[in-house]
């Protein structure tokens, strides 16, 4: 047992020193609108080169979505423009935190939530295997 704390410390070690750094991918674009009231001309970029988003109307507590073929995640800004209620143009860039508790192996999400008073929060969801099939299932019924 000892050699075996031992031996992952040392992996672990070796992994931090030697600049590791894992490759992540998504699948899946999600923008939710919990703005309060109907937006329009919603737009997503991930990154310069990678996947992009857009839906002409998206209602009050709606998502704006789209599923795809695995690819690798830029690690660079997202870029988002829509236009509220009132037709005013808004945008932002966000670059949400890849969490230490993702796995490379599965698929993630990319979340970005318009909030009432305008802000963007953007976070990351793992599809992982059958529990990331139950959470989308979850998501379908209720």
């Amino acid at each position: 047992m000892k050699t075996l704390l031992v031996t992952l410390f040392c992996l672990t070690l070796a992994a931090c020193a030697g600049g590791y750094h894992p490759r992540y991918y998504y699948s899946n674009i999600e923008v939710a609108n919990l703005s309060g009231g109907a937006i329009t001309n919603v737009e997503v970029q991930i990154g310069a080169d990678g996947r992009n988003l857009r839906c002409e109307a998206v209602a009050k507590n709606a998502l704006c979505q789209e599923r795809f073929g695995k690819r690798p995640y830029p690690e660079q800004d997202i870029e988002l423009s829509w236009q509220d209620s009132a037709g005013n143009p808004q945008s932002t860039a966000v670059n949400p935190h890849l969490p230490a508790t993702l796995s490379p192996s599965g698929e993630l999400r990319i979340m970005l939530d318009i909030t009432e008073d305008g802000s963007v929060k953007a976070y990351f969801k793992q599809d992982d295997g059958f529990f990331g099939a139950l959470d989308m299932a979850s998501e379908l019924v209720g």
